[in-house]
């Protein structure tokens, strides 16, 4: 059955297969798969759902260990985001033990496996900007250039920080179409975060001008709000202020440019 359903490209196996391709009651379908698992040919990744191990671990094998593979198996839908994301794109050095996993679905898929799972559920209209990359052999959603620079300035919590913030923005300059950032942006309407991204981009590249439709679309007016550079939870309230964009730059250099210098 495993060899059949990897002959055929299959990646997946569920109790309703092993009912079908086996030709046993469901008691005993569950039985299998309890067998399966401890032998290493599959495992669990979902109520009734289980991944296939490769065929060439051996049915004596540990199960597959790439973090990859196994959250894209996890949960439908998905994109891999944040930092995760950031890191497949080539934005950060560094990948991380957490691999993060965007759903507008609730799971309680928790695998055995030596990496760390973390899913944010987002509401089903911010379920938007993925595509599909291919890693190691597997087909994996993440969320695109675009989307990945606006969730990194959101949550630098989950981004390698306020200084993996600000690498992951010097190394998309010339990589992102700031037409579709500004589609994604109006999206999801949240201002401040064309503040931040306009102020990041222009501080850690100066020599580089943005695209002028950029900043006539979104530059304050001087009545507008001002907005703090990090989280003020952490960083507080207090710190210099950019009259261009608005910024109260609480968050001190030394932390921005800790993965990354200016110029």
């Amino acid at each position: 059955m495993i060899l059949s359903l990897e002959a055929e490209g299959e990646e997946e196996l569920t109790l309703d297969t092993i009912v079908e391709r086996a030709g046993v009651r469901r008691g005993f379908a569950r039985k299998l798969a309890h067998d399966l698992v401890r032998k290493g040919w599959v495992q669990r990744v979902g109520r009734g759902r289980y991944l296939l191990n490769p065929v060439r671990h051996g049915p004596e094998a540990l199960p597959d260990a790439d973090p990859l593979r196994v959250g894209s198996h996890l949960v439908r839908p998905y994109f891999f985001g944040y930092a995760t994301a950031a890191e497949l794109w080539g934005f950060l050095h560094q990948a991380g033990r957490v691999y993060y996993i965007v759903t507008p679905v609730r799971t309680s898929a928790r695998p055995k496996h030596a990496a760390r799972f973390r899913y944010v559920r987002v509401a089903p209209s911010h379920f938007f900007g993925l595509q599909q990359l291919q890693r190691r052999g597997s087909t994996l959603w993440v969320s695109d250039r675009e989307r990945t620079v606006i969730d990194c300035v959101a949550r630098p919590n989950l981004s390698g920080g306020p200084g993996g913030v600000v690498q992951i923005i010097s190394r998309t300059r010339e990589a992102i179409s700031w037409d579709r950032l500004t589609k994604y942006l109006r999206k999801t309407g949240n201002r401040s975060l064309a503040l931040r991204i306009g102020f990041l981009a222009e501080w850690i590249r100066p020599s580089v001008p943005l695209p002028r439709s950029w900043t006539n679309a979104w530059l304050p007016r001087p009545g507008d709000p001002w907005v703090p550079l990090g989280p003020a939870r952490t960083y507080g309230r207090v710190g210099t202020r950019d009259r261009r964009w608005h910024i109260v730059r609480n968050v001190p250099d030394a932390v921005l440019l800790s993965e990354v210098e200016r110029g």
